[in-house]
């Protein structure tokens, strides 16, 4: 898929942040980082670009999907990360917007939301799924709300 970041690049990107990680913990929380967008990735997969007929034709002949381009902005809340925060529930602790292009050049963008899971410990929720500023994430979600 990727080339995930080192230890030291994780290490760099959070200061940037304005964090103050620990080093020897960061040896902890970059396989956990690299597991959680594995996850995501598997959630685009067979959630929306391996369910859907039109995106699975899409993305025949050229080996499926890949990752074009991400990023991460923790402090932009999603439309509906800010409507539920409005109705009491808790915000997510991270956002990235991810670009995947599909066979023939055909971009669609997803935004992934990141919430602390119940229970504590290491547990997430992960609220993938595409942005509807195209036509390709519209349809992918109407797909998905009538079943296809």
């Amino acid at each position: 898929h990727w080339i995930y970041p080192s230890e030291r690049q994780f290490y760099e990107a959070l200061r940037r942040k304005n964090h103050s990680p620990s080093p020897t913990t960061i040896a902890s929380i970059v396989p956990i980082h690299n597991a959680v967008n594995e996850r995501a990735w598997s959630s685009i997969l067979s959630d929306w670009e391996l369910r859907s007929p039109g995106a699975r034709r899409a993305n025949a002949g050229c080996g499926g999907p890949r990752l074009r381009s991400f990023s991460g902005d923790s402090t932009r809340l999603t439309p509906r990360a800010r409507i539920y925060s409005w109705l009491g529930y808790e915000r997510p602790f991270d956002r990235h917007d991810w670009v995947v292009e599909r066979c023939g050049g055909e971009a669609v963008e997803y935004v992934i939301d990141f919430y602390r899971g119940r229970g504590g410990g290491l547990s997430f929720f992960l609220d993938v799924r595409p942005k509807l500023n195209s036509w390709a994430g519209w349809k992918l979600r109407l797909g998905r709300l009538v079943g296809l």
